[in-house]
């Protein structure tokens, strides 16, 4: 992977074991168990809510129209006849219009479509049906609900997801420690962590999380559980560190961990590409047409391959993280990821 990365100018290196305390003074616990790391200056983090908008306003530049808070209630197939034999095609979408509510959600709408699939009476705006002459299906976590209503079996469940929003006192720190220059670690144990404002961002992925849609998050159990044992064990910094407040949302994940893109078999236009990656970590994925064909760019971490059509094909286009740490633990545990400042 340091390979590919490095032939396209990232200039990952490769670091000893005795260098990570000294290249990162914040890892200055357990350092025994790091047999190894890979670290890449040239990462960095992003604002995920402003690359989103980034994307959407180049859409709308090229002539793309948004329909905010529209549920897809319905779907509508036809058969048609081609140089492929009888296949069916999404003749059409209806729609539900949801009404605005407050930022907070207080009415409880939009949680309510997101978790049963269905909208309450009371917030039903208008309703609509949109013809189609292509359908992607890029909603995630909830893409087994589309493909449902087309009759298409779909592996991808969701799963939970937790982060904690973490309190640091400066007079903690240890020597040499700054958290304003801090990137973000995916440390070995499966933590990874970053500067958020004035706190620490930490999340974790809880081994055997149970799919389902569920947004609850587990508040300071989660994080005296889960996060403070991790981040103390690799940082004294954090030995007295406090939980603010956390939130949880929903991964896209499949049995192998893998991303699909590609049409669906016995269909002629529909196309799928749900986010989708097992970590719960540094995972995107879209995928759209061009000349009549799907095309998909993506970006997962950890060497794992990419789905497209009916071939696993290899992601030789995935891309490693500004600061990313290939750190290994002794024992014979598997190198995992640690990000460095990295693009999630």
């Amino acid at each position: 992977m340091r390979v590919i990365q490095n032939e396209r100018g990232l200039g990952v290196e490769a670091l000893e074991a005795g260098e990570v305390g000294e290249r990162f003074p914040i890892l200055d616990r357990a350092l025994d168990e790091i047999v190894g790391a890979t670290w890449s200056p040239r990462d960095g983090l992003v604002n995920p809510n402003a690359v989103r908008a980034w994307y959407r306003s180049e859409a709308e530049a090229l002539g793309v129209s948004f329909r905010n808070r529209h549920y897809v209630s319905g779907v509508s197939t036809r058969r048609t006849v081609g140089s492929h034999g009888s296949l069916r095609v999404v003749a059409s979408v209806d729609v539900i219009e949801v009404e605005q509510g407050s930022v907070t959600d207080e009415a409880g709408w939009i949680r309510e479509a997101l978790t049963t699939h269905r909208v309450p009476s009371e917030a039903r705006v208008d309703e609509s049906r949109l013809e189609c002459d292509v359908v992607i299906n890029c909603l995630g976590a909830w893409s087994p609900v589309f493909s449902a209503k087309i009759g298409i079996t779909d592996v991808t469940e969701p799963v939970r997801r937790q982060i904690s929003l973490v309190d640091v006192h400066a007079e903690d720190l240890a020597p040499g420690v700054e958290l304003d220059s801090l990137g973000m670690i995916v440390d070995a144990s499966g933590l990874y962590f970053h500067p958020e404002g004035p706190h620490i961002l930490a999340g974790y992925s809880t081994p055997n999380e149970a799919p389902g849609f569920d947004f609850d998050y587990d508040g300071v159990d989660f994080f005296e559980a889960e996060i403070w044992p991790r981040l103390a064990a690799r940082a004294s910094s954090f030995e007295r560190c406090g939980h603010v407040r956390g939130w949880a949302g929903l991964y896209a994940v499949t049995p192998d961990c893998s991303g699909i893109a590609g049409q669906v078999a016995g269909f002629g236009q529909p196309l799928r590409g749900p986010l989708v990656h097992r970590s719960g970590r540094h995972a995107v994925l879209c995928c759209g047409l061009r000349h009549g064909q799907p095309r998909c760019h993506g970006c997962l971490g950890g060497g794992r391959s990419l789905s497209a059509g009916a071939q696993p094909i290899p992601r030789s286009e995935g891309l490693g993280g500004r600061g990313a740490a290939y750190l290994a633990r002794g024992g014979g545990v598997a190198w995992s990821l640690v990000f460095l400042d990295s693009v999630v």
